[in-house]
Parts: C-alpha cells; structure tokens; sequence
C-alpha cells in the first residue's frame, strides 16, 4: 500500500469535527455541485486520502448567497469526514453594490456606482450595513454546518478607475475583521485570502492587504501563488519550470518568516488551470506540489473554475508515489 501524500496514510483518516493536520483542498464551484460533474472521482480521493477538505462558495462576487444548494453534500461530507471550508465573497458583491440604488456601493468621483469591467462592482468597507450583512452570511455559514468560513475579495479593488472614500484602507479591513470576529462562538474558525503578492511587499496600496496585521486576526491565511498571476519579470532569471517551483516555494518561506510569531495556518492556492501555462513549464501542477512539501506548508487548494481536475489529480497520485518511494529508500522494509 502506498504511503499517501505527506504521510497521512487511509488509515491515519477520521471525520474531521476540527481541522485536518495538512490541508488537501480542492475548490468546488457552484456549477460542480449542482451538477455532481466529478464527484465521484473526488469522493475517492478523499477516501484514498489524497485530499480532505472541499472549499464551496456561500457566497460568491455577483453577491448569490447558496446554502440550500450544498444540503446534499453536507450531508455527504459529514459522512465522509470531509473538512467543509465555506468561501464567502466579502467586497466584490455586484448585488449588494446595487441594493437601495447603489446606498452601499464605492462611487465614483461623481458619485455613482462604480465599476471598472476588470474589477467588477464592490460595496463599500466602511459601512456598518456591509459589515453586519456579511456577518450575518458568516453565522448561518456555522449554522449549515461549514467547519471553517475564509473570506475572499477581502480587500479593495486592484483597478485604476477613482473612487470615493479611498483612505486608510487597511484600518477599514481591519475593523471589519474585528467586528467579524466578536460575532462568532469561540473554537469557530476564521481565515481569509490575500494576494500572492502581499506575502512579498508590505502593504498593497490599492487593495489595502497587509500579511501581519490580517493574519493576527485569524486562523488561517490563504495566499493566492497562482504562478501564472506573477508578473512576468518575477524571478525571470529561473528556467520555467524551477520558476514555477520557486514562486511557491519562496512563497511559503517568506510567508513563514512574516508569521514566525503567530500559530497560525499558511496553506497556498496552487493552480491546477492552464492560463499562461507555456509560460510555467509541462510539470507546473506537480512543481507546485512538491513546492507546498518540501517549504513546509500546511497543505494545499487547488484552483481550476470550472472543476476540470483530471491532471492535476493525476499529479496528486504521481507525487504521492514519488514520495512514498523516497520514504521506502529511506526506511527499507
């Protein structure tokens, strides 16, 4: 029998009631569940133990709010043991943005809604009725059964286009953490995104993140290390497919070294979609794997919108046996 990946073998598996030792993740759209496109396949997995948590939107940037699509698979998971991470959209939420003729919206300089076609439509951080919607969100999140709600879109917007009431970005995020963090039952677990970025700079000026002073606030931290969302002069000098290796890689180090002070979870989203993939090497899925492994992560979240994860489910498999023989060299029978 092989030993499974990062030495959690089936027999080391239990129904999670808390969190799993090391994340194995996957991201499963909306459209996957209601379709049960490759469920199957990601139940044997799970029972394999190659993966052990399923993050599902609760509520996603056009501002739908779907607990009563994931009835059936909580009730699945539970049964499972399946680690349930609820992905709630914080500020990009184009149905909030539009309630009340735009009450709760950022505005443009002359004060209508804003948008930029990249960024989308957000509500605005500072407003105590934002705030106190997603905190509602939050609490129904426990209620239905989820072990842990991240919030993603936790921050501004990464477009040029002005708005209004743009300063001390970072304090509003902050408050609005605070405030999440009173409204939950003690031992609930809160954790949040940033951007692959904001473990490299200090503060990112137009999102406002910054890795500290966020991350004492929750549990866990999610960085973005999309290889593919470097810009291109990041670490240029590497072939393409140590590169891809090593955005991960120095990404976690860096991360950790951020957060030496802090018991807190870093656990990266890999990319396991194809955009700029000529760019990132043929192996670019397992590089990333064995990224996460060898800088000491605490697991992993695979990324591809659509729920198309045969490859990179495939590389689960093959970096799971590569490990396990290095393990049986080093621990012959």
């Amino acid at each position: 029998m092989l030993l499974l990946l990062f030495s959690f073998s089936p027999s080391d598996i239990s129904p999670w009631s808390s969190e799993p030792p090391i994340i194995k993740g996957v991201y499963l759209s909306p459209g996957v569940i209601y379709s049960s496109y490759g469920l199957e396949k990601i139940y044997h997995l799970m029972d394999l133990g190659l993966l052990n948590t399923a993050v599902l939107d609760i509520k996603d940037e056009k501002g739908r709010v779907m607990f009563s699509l994931y009835k059936d698979f909580i009730r699945e998971a539970k049964e499972r043991g399946i680690y349930l991470i609820a992905r709630q959209s914080v500020f990009k939420d184009r149905d909030f943005a539009f309630k009340e003729r735009g009450k709760y919206s950022l505005k443009d300089t002359q004060g209508n809604i804003w948008f930029e076609e990249k960024s989308g439509y957000w509500v605005d951080p500072s407003m105590k009725e934002v705030r106190d919607y997603n905190v509602q969100i939050l609490k129904k999140a426990f209620k239905a059964g989820f072990n842990e709600v991240q919030f993603d879109y936790i921050r501004y917007p990464s477009g040029n286009k002005p708005y209004l009431n743009n300063s001390n970005k970072l304090v509003k995020l902050l408050q609005f953490l605070d405030t999440a963090i009173t409204q939950v039952q003690p031992g609930k677990k809160i954790s949040l995104t940033v951007y692959g970025y904001a473990v490299w700079g200090e503060v990112l000026v137009k999102e406002g993140q910054n890795l500290e002073k966020m991350a004492k606030r929750v549990d866990a931290v999610y960085p973005m290390l999309y290889p593919s969302h470097f810009h291109n002069e990041f670490m240029r000098d590497l072939t393409k497919e140590f590169r891809t290796y090593s955005i991960i890689y120095e990404s976690i180090r860096k991360a950790r070294e951020r957060l030496y002070n802090m018991e807190i979870r870093i656990t990266p989203y890999i990319q396991a979609f194809d955009w700029k993939q000529s760019r990132l090497g043929k192996e670019y899925i397992i590089n990333q794997l064995r990224a996460v492994h060898a800088a000491g992560g605490d697991g992993f979240i695979l990324w591809e919108a659509g729920g198309k994860y045969d490859r990179a489910f495939h590389e689960l498999i093959d970096l799971d046996i590569e490990l396990s023989g290095k393990r049986l060299r080093l621990f012959p029978l």
